[in-house]
């Protein structure tokens, strides 16, 4: 195990650098990185817009939708709920939370106010709180949801087969390969020698699909190639890591706030 020494944190920011020889190893990677002997020989990177976080938000349009068209529970209550939902899916694509802490302000801050809601209305202690929580009853229709769902499937549908077909990356042993238009335009650039970088730049998105920030900078070049909203970014992180055959660099940094 190694020490670390007082007054030293970890960067957050994990950075790997492809040796020039890398397309001489073919390691083996099987599911969750043992088991299967197949060879992997490719991995597909697909970077996705902000958008698909709002799943959540379409999973229960659909069961408003089925709920209220049956009649199962109020119409409000059902509103409410997804409202909520809909407040947090725009907050997490309208702002980033780089760090846990956040994450316990957010949660800090909404367990507050439901607790000052429920105290208020069993002692009112606050009058013009509770006339508001009382009197805030939303109502939407079935149809709402059935289109608010609908909607959101297509453009769900569209965005999953332009970055599925139109637009997304390959990284082979000896070569990154970006496929970008309708008619095919290919754009190739070299693997060895490649310096990778990953971000988790908001904990929420890394909540919803482990999704995380890649960063790219071939050897020779000066252009960096950045990914963001990329899914499950630990294992294509792993992947890319096993068909290169990356030594992995990991560097510390002193905090100048403990040195005071």
């Amino acid at each position: 195990m190694t020490e670390r020494a007082p007054g030293t944190t970890r960067v957050e920011r994990s950075t790997v650098v492809v040796p020039d020889d890398a397309m001489i190893k073919r390691p083996r990677l099987g599911f969750w990185g043992k088991g299967n002997k197949a060879e992997i020989e490719r991995i597909t990177i697909r970077a996705y817009p902000k958008i698909i976080f709002l799943y959540p938000a379409m999973i229960l349009a659909f069961i408003c939708a089925i709920f209220i068209q049956l009649d199962w529970g109020a119409r409000d209550n059902w509103t409410l709920a997804f409202m909520v939902i809909l407040a947090f899916n725009l907050c997490v694509i309208s702002f980033d939370f780089p760090r846990t802490a956040s994450l316990t302000l957010v949660f800090s801050i909404v367990a507050i106010i439901l607790a000052a809601i429920l105290i208020n209305e069993r002692s009112e202690f606050f009058p013009a709180l509770a006339n508001l929580s009382g009197d805030l009853k939303p109502s939407a229709n079935a149809t709402f949801y059935w289109m608010f769902g609908i909607v959101m499937a297509i453009i769900y549908l569209i965005v999953w087969v332009i970055h599925r077909f139109i637009d997304y990356w390959e990284v082979l042993s000896n070569e990154i390969i970006h496929h970008q238009g309708i008619l095919g335009g290919i754009e190739r650039l070299p693997a060895p020698g490649v310096r990778l970088e990953k971000d988790i730049t908001d904990v929420f998105e890394f909540l919803l699909l482990r999704s995380g920030r890649l960063i790219i900078t071939p050897a020779g070049q000066t252009r960096t190639i950045v990914m963001d909203n990329v899914p499950n970014i630990n294992k294509v992180e792993d992947g890319v890591k096993a068909i290169l055959g990356v030594t992995e660099v990991s560097f510390r940094q002193r905090d100048s706030t403990l040195e005071a």
